[in-house]
């Protein structure tokens, strides 16, 4: 089950005001704990006693990217496919930390899930980056507060607040005939009430997908269109609220003539936070997510030289739930606690049609789930000495599946079992400030990971591979430890994290008994280990000159299983060795030129590792220069070199990197009104 409220996130850290307290037996200010929600700066994330990073809107907005994907393969410990999402359906949009590879990493938007209903992969697409203001990378697993999902690591990815009355435009063009175009307006009604609308658009006509493309392959263009409102508002000092809508149209092309993918999402979030008094917060979130996806699956021959449309599929899924959490910052040895409840309820269907090449429905089916998950949890930081904290949490989860069927027009129907689990994950975590500029941290966690509707009960085929669904899965349970040493200074800041995660009933593709190899199936097949060493640096070398760093060793490896040909293969979408290096330059008159690289070595999509996606060195290109005070000109250039790599989804399923991106564009930033009040 998944943590809802950011709130709890924000502050297990004790803010440096509030530290101050806890040696002066000052009690701390209910506000502290907000203003760190907003405005986390370098000194506080390094308090942490757990390993984050931060990135913020002037990184965001300077770094040679166009989606959030693309802006997130630098930072040590994420791991993703090797395609970018402006160019990939939701089916591949997958992503996890600490070399776990599938999608075992909670992503989430304001606090609240982003994880597609039915695939339980993560809708990029529907977040530009230009409305971000902050992302937040929290590695390791987190499950003692967030519950499942949150195996390898959190991201959570904050909008900007509604501070002023503002216009912000920002359009571009580049290769491919790629479009963008983003238009926010801000209105500071009164001092406590706010709010904005916003539609971004981005097309493409896209590049050729596979690297041996035949007659039915063309560029696999991307046509989305995302529209957001939002309302905050602070009755009083001690109250805040909001509500945010957003509706997304994303269509997709697969790569052929005749394969798509369609989707509409409609979201909307609600919460509120009131001061107590006594230094305690109480704080609730609201959510609903509806989601229609259609996909067409073709069957391509041999040559690439004609396909068909073998599968036709509908897949309305939804997805509700909310959150209550409680907690107080307070003087003392304890200096922090917390408490909570969460729900969310998912539902999903797929009609699905299958043709043959002559364009006749051979069978039609309705597939049918539902997922139910709930916890409870409990933080509280202790401070037995100035320089230790001490942070524990645990949470219990309950989560069910039921109501699945498949039913087959004029043919049986298959009901499948219910099924209920439940999961105690607890967290400790510590940090010992060594001496003015160095710490130490660690942790020891228990997460888990539930297996998506589609891994329960949907068959499909790619080319020649029939995966078949299996009801019986069971939750991945993960059992993981780390130790990091930091330091800090004005001009430096330096981390190095290692870690070690052992899952068990490790859920991975493998033949089934009886059946050609070509017929497949996920199991919980036995054991996986992960182990590694994350690394980063940022430096500032001068008023101009600046430089990050990150490095990634990832050991993985299945230790057990009953298929003795999988022992020993290193886990899917998780490279080797990752590492980036970017150095930015800041001249006169506002004037930014960014440069960013990474290496990564080669990787594999599936557990057989039978085809490796090619080792690769990519650098990006960002220059930016203000004209005005309010307008600003930039040219982004991806993969500058021109480097062809590909990202394998099977043993015979390819998908080609982001090839040479040229893009130039405006922005404008036009102050309409003045500031909001901020209490």
């Amino acid at each position: 089950m998944r943590r809802f409220a950011l709130p709890l996130l924000i502050c297990i850290a004790v803010p440096a005001a509030a530290s101050d307290a806890v040696a002066t037996k000052e009690k701390p200010k209910v506000e502290e704990t907000i203003v760190v929600t907003a405005t986390r700066s370098e000194r506080a994330v390094s308090e942490l006693p757990i390993s984050t990073t931060v990135l913020r809107e002037a990184e965001i907005k300077a770094t040679p990217a166009i989606t959030i994907d693309d802006l997130l393969r630098t930072i040590p410990g994420v791991h993703m496919p090797l395609s970018s999402t402006a160019s990939t359906t939701v089916q591949s949009q997958r992503f996890s930390m600490h070399g776990l590879g599938g999608t075992r990493a909670l992503v989430l938007l304001d606090g609240v899930p982003m994880h597609d209903p039915f695939y339980g992969t993560i809708e990029w697409q529907k977040v530009p980056l230009d409305s971000l203001r902050q992302i937040e990378v929290v590695r390791g697993g987190n499950a003692s507060l967030f519950g499942n999902f949150a195996l390898g690591g959190t991201i959570n990815l904050l909008t900007r607040p509604v501070d002023q009355s503002e216009l912000r435009l920002d359009t571009s063009y580049g290769s491919n005939a790629t479009q963008r175009i983003g238009l926010t307006v801000d209105q500071a009604v009164t001092e406590r009430f706010g709010l904005r609308l916003s539609h971004h658009r981005f097309n493409s006509d896209g590049t050729i997908r596979i690297p041996t493309p035949g007659l039915v392959d063309v560029p696999g263009w991307n046509d989305t269109a995302i529209t957001n409102a939002r309302a905050e508002y602070r009755p009083s000092d001690r109250t805040s609220a909001f509500l945010r809508a957003s509706k997304s149209q994303i269509d997709v092309s697969q790569g052929t003539v005749l394969s798509q993918v369609k989707r509409g999402i409609f979201d909307v979030s609600a919460g509120a936070q009131h001061a107590l008094g006594r230094g305690s917060l109480l704080s609730t979130t609201l959510f609903h997510q509806d989601e229609k996806l259609r996909i067409a699956n073709t069957t391509v021959t041999t040559t690439r030289s004609s396909e068909f449309i073998s599968t036709s599929s509908r897949i309305p899924g939804n997805n509700s739930g909310g959150s209550l959490e409680w907690s107080m910052q307070r003087s003392g040895a304890v200096s922090f606690i917390a408490a909570g409840v969460d729900v969310q309820d998912t539902e999903a269907t797929e009609y699905a049609d299958s043709l043959n090449r002559n364009a006749v429905v051979t069978q039609r089916d309705a597939l049918t789930g539902h997922q139910r998950f709930a916890g409870v949890f409990a933080q509280a930081s202790w401070h037995p000495t100035a320089r230790l904290e001490i942070l524990t949490s645990a949470r219990l989860d309950s989560f069910t599946n039921d109501r699945a069927a498949d039913v087959i027009e004029g043919g049986a129907t298959i009901t499948y079992p219910s099924t209920k689990s439940t999961q105690l994950d607890p967290r400790v975590s510590f940090r010992y400030a060594v001496g003015e500029h160095s710490a130490l941290r660690g942790a020891a966690y228990r997460a888990f990971k539930a297996p998506t509707l589609r891994e329960l009960y949907r068959n499909t085929q790619s080319g020649s591979t029939l995966l078949l669904a299996n009801p019986n899965l069971e939750p991945e349970t993960l059992v993981g430890a780390e130790l990091g040493v930091e330091w800090a200074a004005a001009r430096t800041h330096l981390e190095i994290n290692a870690y070690r995660n052992d899952i068990d009933g490790l859920q991975v593709r493998a033949q089934v008994p009886g059946q050609p190899p070509n017929v497949v199936k996920n199991f919980n097949l036995g054991t996986g280990r992960s182990q590694g060493v994350e690394a980063s640096a940022d430096v500032a070398l001068s008023s101009r000159f600046s430089l990050k760093a990150g490095y990634t060793f990832a050991d993985t490896k299945i230790t057990e299983s009953p298929d003795l040909t999988l022992l020993g293969k290193q886990f899917p979408d998780a490279a080797r060795h990752i590492g980036s290096l970017a150095v930015r330059y800041r001249g006169d008159g506002g004037t930014m030129v960014d440069l960013r690289g990474r290496t990564v070595s080669r990787s594999y999509g599936e557990p057989a590792n039978v085809v490796a996606a090619p080792a690769h060195r990519i650098l990006d290109i960002a220059v930016s220069q203000p004209v005005r005070s309010w307008i600003e000109v930039y040219a982004l250039l991806e993969n500058a070199f021109d480097v062809h790599y590909f990202y394998v989804l099977t043993a015979t399923s390819f998908r080609n990197g982001q090839p040479r991106t040229f893009t130039g564009g405006v922005r404008l930033h036009v102050p309409t009104g003045s500031a909001r009040r901020n209490p």
